[in-house]
């Protein structure tokens, strides 16, 4: 995965997974498919367990698309929240310097309440 800031849609999978739900909306999918769609794929290619920080992105950047086009799914809204409140994606940005971790901390916190308490 490649990261270039703290955001959202600043890496390589939640890009991915943003335009491939967009992409598959514009070929006439429901949201509801686009998503089983996309968590297919991921959960084919990763393992919960081994690569959770990258199933967090997925959840995350799902989430996020879902609220822009307003769709938000309550399985994909509950599932983000707890990934979140797990540090899945943190997992990440350990390695990162102090000040980019403290961010992308706070991008998800100011995110999650996004997700409990209404759209972006």
């Amino acid at each position: 995965m490649g990261a270039w800031n703290t955001g959202i849609f600043d890496d390589d999978t939640t890009c991915d997974v943003r335009d491939d739900f967009i992409d598959y909306l514009e070929e006439g999918k429901s949201s509801e498919e686009a998503t089983n769609l996309i968590l297919e794929e991921y959960l084919e290619e990763f393992d919960v367990d081994e690569d959770l920080e990258v199933i967090s992105l997925v959840y995350i950047a799902l989430a996020a698309i879902q609220i822009e086009k307003d769709c938000l799914q309550e399985q994909i809204r509950k599932r983000a929240v707890e990934l979140i409140d797990k540090g899945a994606d943190l997992e990440l940005w350990e390695e990162a310097d102090e000040k980019d971790f403290e961010n992308r901390k706070k991008v998800l916190s100011e995110f999650k309440q996004k997700l409990l308490y209404g759209g972006m």
